[in-house]
């Protein structure tokens, strides 16, 4: 009766290719951890935190206006929602050329409404949450532009 080579099993298999990948990723993740661990210890800012809320929400976000979002109509803001903490701010940039607005069609009761007026290309425009609730803006300009800021308390 033959026998197979030694290796060429199914036992052989395992040991020729998924034990080293096995190891390999077993190391991979140690360093990962380590990274992070050492950032933490050296005082570094982490990628993984996140400035939020008790409540789990950033305090800040950023919105953009992409570029040639003023001409082509499948583009928005963007994110189109954010999710802030009460409190939080968010920033519009306007990376388009064009002039665009941040104009908010609804806002909660006891909130005020915002409206940016004309931004041209490069310039923010930052608002200040402090009523929890679902906001509604768009841009005046293009109507296609809206956009929804929800605050959590």
């Amino acid at each position: 009766m033959a026998t197979a080579p030694p290796g060429t099993g199914s036992k052989g298999l395992m040991i020729r290719i998924v034990a080293p990948v096995l190891i390999v990723l077993a190391i991979g993740a140690g360093i990962g951890l380590a990274g992070v661990g050492l950032s933490q210890v050296l005082g570094w800012s982490s990628a993984l935190s996140m400035s939020s809320s008790s409540t789990g929400a950033p305090q800040t976000a950023s919105v953009s206006m992409p570029r040639d979002v003023g001409t082509v109509q499948s583009l928005n803001f963007e994110p189109a929602t954010v999710t802030i903490a009460k409190g939080g701010k968010v920033t519009w940039t306007n990376n388009d050329p064009l002039a665009h607005t941040v104009s908010s069609t609804s806002v909660p009761s006891g909130a005020q409404s915002f409206e940016s007026g004309n931004m041209a290309g490069n310039a923010t425009y930052t608002v200040t949450f402090t009523v929890d609730g679902t906001y509604y803006y768009n841009c005046a300009y293009h109507i296609w532009m809206h956009g929804t800021v929800i605050v959590t308390g």
